[in-house]
């Protein structure tokens, strides 16, 4: 695992050289004290509320970032990582895995957090976590003593430890015992402990005193309130007027708003992730036709949704990788409307008289599954497809209702961004997004070349093979349209008031223990 990590430091720093092309805000703003605030309650708005406190929960947003709940790993914004309950791991052999656990820590509950319980709350998350089945499906776990997790896989698999990052861990004794319950008043481990919910809206949360044993220096922050805000000039100007001391779902137009200002705010934007449009195969015949996913992807116009949506803070996309990454490909889909318009004439799609396209009864029209912050590409492309005889209507959704909705399949051509971005789980990313009867490949994909490099880049520890493995596979998904590839962005960063101290540019979107507000 530690020989791997040379290659996504590489790739890190490309993503962030990349990052600083594009500009970003002060990170050490000027404040006009460096005393502590009387009150230390850290309010910030967020497009992804939690639905539910419990980590099994696909709504279950936000509660690693802030703060309530723990995994055993932590993944750095550039896709490096760190410790979190464990302190350690190691491969023992090519399928086993050991973590090596804090001692002495304690639920909210304060029941013990050994290896049984995180075996425990791994296996509850693999029965119930609808997006952990098909990643955890394979894990054994066992508790060798109290401080160390064994984890077993059937194959060699060099990026397990990036794949537990996402899953809180829990007391799953508890869960059982409260049943419903623990949507609201889940068992944790976290430094903030939630005394206030409603589900979608808000949460309030408080410093739990006996958080790991009350480490030096103790959890500055006291409470935090986050409420959701759906829109992003709402959230630029509460921020602004001091309503609110940080928001995290950054958009392009604030953010240029948020940098005019100079060292006023905090503005921390990420590494650029691959904006891209799912196509449900499944539901959809005609997408099931290559020549109309060809067509969809050749009518979009990337310099127009780079300079115009963008502002020019994007890059043309060339698969599913920001380009500039060791794994990622260096050339993707050309725009070109006329040669759209050519493959679908050829294969027997023709315009009607409204100049929607159809074939035997079935006309060329989708509708756009979108949110708040994707409703503009949404509307752009609505346009750009119109003009090859593609029709659309758009479907806009709450934003964490869109969850549910790709898990069912219930779609038929989404914006919904499971972004690719860097990583040092190559092979897990693409087969999330690709290979065939994964959960997260939303819109039923499948392609027996892609499954086999994706299968066999799951096995490769050498960094070289892996990123040579994983251009084959995004070749044959770029031919194939998987899916159609926008653009790389820097879109969702956070920004934060001048008052708040202690962010770490390496997690910017979370809360930590040693952030506080100055006067």
């Amino acid at each position: 695992m530690f020989r791997m990590l040379s290659i996504f430091r590489a790739a890190a720093l490309v993503a962030v050289l990349s990052l600083a092309l594009a500009g970003c805000g002060s990170a050490n703003p000027v404040a006009t004290s460096d005393e502590p605030a009387a009150e230390q309650t850290l309010k910030f708005l967020t497009v992804n509320m939690p639905r539910s406190l419990d980590p099994v929960h696909i709504d279950a947003q936000r509660i690693l970032e802030n703060g309530l709940a723990e995994s055993l790993v932590v993944q750095n914004d550039d896709a490096t990582l760190r410790p979190g309950l464990a302190t350690s791991w190691r491969t023992v052999e090519p399928t086993v895995w050991e973590f090596t656990l804090h001692s002495g820590l304690r639920f909210w509950s304060g029941a013990p957090v050994d290896a049984a319980a995180v075996k425990a709350s791994l296996e509850r998350h693999k029965a119930k976590n609808p997006r952990a089945k098909s990643i955890l499906g394979a894990m054994e776990f066992a508790a060798a003593d109290a401080t160390t997790l064994r984890i077993t896989t059937k194959t060699p698999d060099p990026g397990l430890a990036f794949r537990l990052t996402t899953y809180g861990i829990h007391n799953a004794a508890e869960a059982d015992r409260r049943g419903d319950e623990f949507n609201r008043d889940p068992d944790l481990t976290g430094f903030m402990k939630p005394v206030q919910f409603v589900p979608g809206e808000t949460l309030v949360a408080e410093a739990n005193p006996d958080y790991w044993g009350k480490p030096e220096g103790g959890i500055k922050l006291k409470r935090i309130e986050a409420r959701l805000g759906s829109d992003p000039q709402a959230r630029m100007l509460a921020l602004r007027s001091g309503d609110a001391d940080a928001e995290f779902n950054v958009e392009i137009d604030q953010r240029l708003q948020y940098e005019k200002s100079g060292t006023k705010f905090s503005v921390y934007s990420p590494a650029p992730t691959t904006r891209n449009i799912w196509l449900n195969t499944t539901k959809v015949p005609a997408l099931r036709d290559k020549a109309v996913r060809q067509a969809l992807d050749l009518a979009a116009d990337r310099k127009e949704l780079v300079d115009g949506l963008n502002h020019g803070y994007a890059k043309a996309a060339t698969g599913h990788f920001p380009a500039g990454l060791p794994y990622a490909v260096d050339s993707g889909t050309t725009t070109d409307a006329a040669k759209a318009a050519a493959i679908l004439d050829a294969a027997g799609w023709s315009p009607g008289p409204d100049g929607v396209r159809a074939k035997d009864g079935t006309r060329l029209h989708f509708k756009i599954l979108t949110y708040t912050v994707f409703q503009p590409l949404a509307i752009a492309l609505q346009s750009q497809w119109k003009k090859v005889g593609i029709s659309t209507e758009l479907a806009p959704v709450e934003t964490t209702a869109s969850n549910q909705m790709m898990l069912d399949g219930n779609f038929e051509i989404a914006t919904y961004c499971s972004c690719g971005s860097a990583t040092g789980d190559i092979a897990g990313q693409l087969r999330s997004f690709y290979r065939t009867g994964v959960v997260s490949n939303y819109g039923g994909y499948s392609n027996p070349q892609a499954d086999a490099l994706i299968d066999q880049l799951g096995t490769e520890f050498d960094p070289a093979k892996q990123a040579e493995l994983a251009k084959q596979a995004q070749r044959i998904l770029l031919d194939d349209v998987a899916l159609v590839y926008l653009y790389a962005s820097t879109q969702w960063g956070a920004a934060y008031a001048p008052r708040v101290r202690g962010v770490e540019p390496n997690l910017s979107r979370r809360i930590l223990p040693g952030m506080w507000l100055a006067r």
